[in-house]
């Protein structure tokens, strides 16, 4: 037992260090103090830092301003126009602390994602936009739309390659979610694993060119061009957790490859988490970041055990190429459900029936949709690049239709709700399970 538990030195740091942030999050530690701007007439510079989201008489934009990053409510009428991120304006308002909407503290829930506070705008002097103030999704996602996509195909392919979800159709994000396909638009360690695959093929030709095992100059150079393309993907994507999660697993697995080593799977993982919360502790309470490592923890732990038990090949008696990616892609995400089900049903209220169908649907799809519009985005809007985007256009038409006709099938989703006690209880049970199947390691 002793053994065990000194095998896996990051979980052992992992757990007292959550502990310490919902101790500090409790006693408000991790909150900013209270600022000299709330509730006073000032004149406040805003940067603007995302794209308009309606609401019944405004539009809601994430600014940032010298107290902090607030919620900007523009009254909507023929006077203001509609603002962009990178845009700054400069207007006379005061900055509210959030209320709490009955016994939903609004205010923590808003300060959990670093918003300070809410501005109401109706009059404003709007200053010159410089292109470098415009946020690099944002100049990345217009070069997308140079090279020839448009629509909710721009839309997804944007989302996909670069995280920038901000011109996303509700209804699209909604079918998504519906069919099972939410982690897909998120970008992820399925997107990571993507990029990483493609840029050891693009090192090593392949696989045709690949230093000898003894050369450790040749294979560390690989692993340090490799760990800085996958740390600049993550600055690309605005280094999401799930993103920094799959970033720090493959610098791990690179740095084990360098010194001989491999990675301990678990030990990757929680380092990740670790050097997340370290850094934000905040995201310890996004709903992202408890997903995308709850996911992982299950697949570590149950997939390749299941996978070792439960492969076609011992039904076949024979290796078959096509089978061992069903057999593979069913048991990882019948491992990932299990992992967030709980998760999924106390923050949506809802099971999605056709996940399994989903996955082997769409995920095909996005493996070359991903390479595609990396593609896109660097050949822009020349010749070449237009006749590329014609076929990232129809890969992204694809998923769309796809996830669309699976969530319009007989019970997609069922209403399903669970509370804190049943969540830990399931937990519990999961880890026993988990226990039981790695018996024999």
């Amino acid at each position: 037992m002793i053994d065990h538990i000194r095998a896996y030195p990051m979980i052992i740091l992992l757990l007292p260090l959550v502990v310490a942030i919902l101790f500090c999050e409790r006693t408000g530690i991790l909150y900013p103090e209270e600022k000299a701007v709330y509730d006073s007439l000032c004149v406040h510079t805003f940067v603007i830092q995302s794209e308009a989201k309606p609401t019944a008489k405004c539009e809601r934009y994430e600014a940032e301003t010298y107290g902090g990053k607030v919620y900007v409510y523009v009254r909507r009428d023929s006077i203001n126009t509609l603002l962009h991120a990178g845009d700054t304006i400069i207007a006379a308002t005061k900055i509210r602390k959030a209320d709490s909407i009955g016994s939903f503290d609004y205010r923590k829930y808003l300060l959990r994602q670093g918003i300070i506070g809410s501005a109401f705008v109706y009059r404003y002097e709007r200053k010159p936009t410089a292109s470098y103030s415009i946020p690099l999704q944002k100049r990345l996602y217009q070069r997308l739309a140079s090279a020839g996509l448009e629509g909710d195909e721009l839309a997804t392919v944007g989302a996909l390659t670069l995280g920038y979800k901000e011109d996303l159709d509700p209804e699209i994000k909604r079918r998504f979610q519906a069919s099972g396909a939410a982690h897909v638009l998120a970008v992820s360690g399925l997107h990571t694993g993507i990029i990483y695959l493609l840029i050891i093929s693009l090192l090593t030709l392949g696989g045709h060119v690949r230093p000898k095992y003894e050369n450790q100059l040749g294979r560390s150079l690989i692993s340090i061009v490799i760990i800085a393309a996958m740390w600049v993907y993550a600055w690309l994507t605005g280094m999401t957790p799930s993103v920094v999660r799959a970033v720090v697993m493959v610098t791990i697995l690179e740095i084990g490859r360098m010194i001989y080593r491999e990675g301990v799977s678990l030990n990757s993982i929680a380092a990740a988490a670790v050097f997340i919360l370290l850094v934000r502790p905040l995201d310890l309470f996004s709903v992202g970041f408890q997903l995308s490592f709850a996911a992982t923890f299950a697949i570590v732990l149950m997939a390749r055990q299941c996978e070792k038990r439960f492969h076609l090949k011992k039904i076949l008696k024979k290796r078959n190429r096509p089978l061992d990616w069903i057999n593979g892609t069913v048991i990882v995400s019948i491992a990932a459900q299990l992992g967030t089900l709980p998760l999924t049903m106390y923050y949506f209220g809802y099971v999605s029936t056709y996940f399994l169908l989903t996955n082997l649907i769409v995920l095909p799809i996005a493996t070359l949709l991903v390479p595609c519009g990396l593609i896109s985005l660097v050949l822009g809007g020349s010749t070449i690049g237009h006749w590329w985007t014609k076929i990232t256009f129809g890969l992204a038409w694809l998923m769309n239709h796809s996830v669309g006709w699976i969530e319009s099938l007989p019970g997609s989703t069922w209403p399903a709700s669970i509370n804190l006690g049943m969540i830990v209880i399931y937990y519990v049970l999961l880890l026993l399970l988990c226990a039981i199947i790695n018996i024999d390691d």
